[in-house]
This record gives structure tokens, C-alpha cells and sequence, in this order.
């Protein structure tokens, strides 16, 4: 049985390329952490650790107890 022209694949349909993983921001210490200001509007940022808590990587607010 043939189908009819209509129905058949045109060229070659290729599946999109999959993402790849990247361990960035997971090797070097930091956290996911949600921002309490709004320049990041309340968003989960990527915090670095630091001495006294955690900085954010876009606003660089502190985040954590200074104690």
C-alpha cells in the first residue's frame, strides 16, 4: 500500500539537538536561593558563599546570618 503524496514525509525530519548538562553552579559551592530584593525581582538567583552567608550573583545583596 502507498500513501498518497500528501501524506508523505517531505525530506528528512531531524529530532532538535538535546541540551547538554553543565555542572556550572553546582561544582563550585553555590546555591539556588530566592532573592529578597526586587532588583531580581524575588526570583531564584545562583547565591555564592561567602563568610558571613550567601551573595547573589546578580545584585550582590547578602543573604544569611552575619552572626
Amino acid at each position: 500500500m502507498r500513501l498518497p503524496r500528501l501524506l508523505r514525509p517531505r525530506g528528512r525530519h531531524r529530532a532538535p539537538a538535546t541540551a547538554t548538562f553543565t555542572p556550572h553552579g553546582v561544582l563550585d559551592g553555590s546555591r539556588w536561593l530566592v532573592c529578597d530584593t526586587t532588583a531580581c525581582a524575588h526570583l531564584t538567583t545562583r547565591h555564592q558563599p561567602t563568610h558571613p552567608g550567601w551573595t547573589c550573583t546578580e545584585c550582590h545583596t547578602l543573604k544569611g546570618d552575619p552572626s
